[in-house]
């Protein structure tokens, strides 16, 4: 194991901290891509007429999202820094 490999937990997966950081960063465009979904559906359930504005903030998430899965992908195909 590297130097720079953590471990937390037992059974957790083995990353780098740039596959962490990849990790984190798929984690966060999840969370962005959750909380335009919430707004929206709150627009919906308040009778908001124009509530179809979140549409291209949530496809602009979707797609930042899904780059951000295949950045973290590549990296651990690429690097192997993911144990399990």
């Amino acid at each position: 194991m590297d130097t720079g490999d953590r471990v937390s937990g037992t059974s957790a997966p083995i990353y780098c901290d740039e596959g962490r950081c990849l990790l984190e960063k798929f984690g966060d465009c999840v969370h962005e891509l959750l909380q335009l979904h919430d707004q929206q559906f709150v627009a919906v359930q308040n009778g908001d007429t124009d509530c179809d504005r979140f549409d291209l903030l949530i496809h602009v998430a979707n797609e930042d999202k899904q780059r951000a899965k295949y950045e973290y992908l590549r990296h651990l195909e690429n690097h192997g820094c993911s144990g399990n």
